[in-house]
């Protein structure tokens, strides 16, 4: 059955496959997905999936999982990661928030990636921004003990409004980004790296 707006031919801006349709309310399962227990680096919000897939190819010893909010960005994502054969990269279609605090179980996950959040830049929009102070004391519990949270963002209001809140979170501390390997770089990080924008860099560990 073909939902509204989809052809044969081409997607349409309603779900054309039950994989399009947002993520249920219940708990993710890598065993199931993946086949294997392995260490769980979820991505959140993955645009053109740069960063999943080459992740990915790099660290095969890791599963990793993409979450996209945008129907029209997650059929990219998804093609992409299809078009990899990686077996230990998948995609998924969901609030990314409503995710991590529904179908993420508790210290399960050894890494979460958010990199260039919509910054949501007006000042009656702030409250729609991801990164707060609730969302990051959830994020902090979905990590394992010793797990990381890396955040970027070239937004300066939403880059410093973040050197504080960071500091907020008694679960996490921060670490200088050059303390750990730096991840294969998004499509928007390139491109605001050859503008020259200043990038705010987060590298955060869940304490012990």
């Amino acid at each position: 059955m073909r939902f509204q707006g989809s052809t044969a031919d081409s997607p349409g801006r309603f779900p054309g496959a039950p994989d399009e349709e947002f993520w249920p309310a219940r708990v993710f399962e890598p065993l199931a997905r993946f086949g294997r227990r392995a260490p769980l680096e979820v991505e959140i919000g993955s645009g053109k999936a740069r960063f999943l897939v080459d992740a990915a190819r790099a660290n095969p010893a890791h599963d990793y999982v993409g979450v996209e909010r945008s129907l029209s960005y997650y059929r990219l994502c998804r093609d992409r990661v299809a078009r990899s054969g990686l077996p230990n990269a998948a995609m998924l279609r969901a609030d990314g928030r409503l995710f991590v605090e529904m179908a993420l179980p508790s210290a399960s996950v050894h890494a979460l990636h958010v990199y260039f959040p919509d910054p949501w830049p007006k000042k009656k929009q702030k409250k729609r921004r991801l990164l707060d102070g609730v969302f990051l004391e959830i994020a902090a519990a979905r990590l394992l003990p010793g797990g990381h949270l890396r955040i970027a963002t070239d937004h300066p209001d939403y880059g410093q409004d973040l050197e504080t809140l960071v500091e907020t979170v008694p679960a996490l501390e921060r670490l200088a980004w050059a303390d750990l390997p730096a991840p294969p770089p998004t499509n928007y990080e390139i491109k605001y790296a050859k503008e020259g924008r200043r990038i705010w860099r987060f590298l955060l560990r869940r304490r012990g």
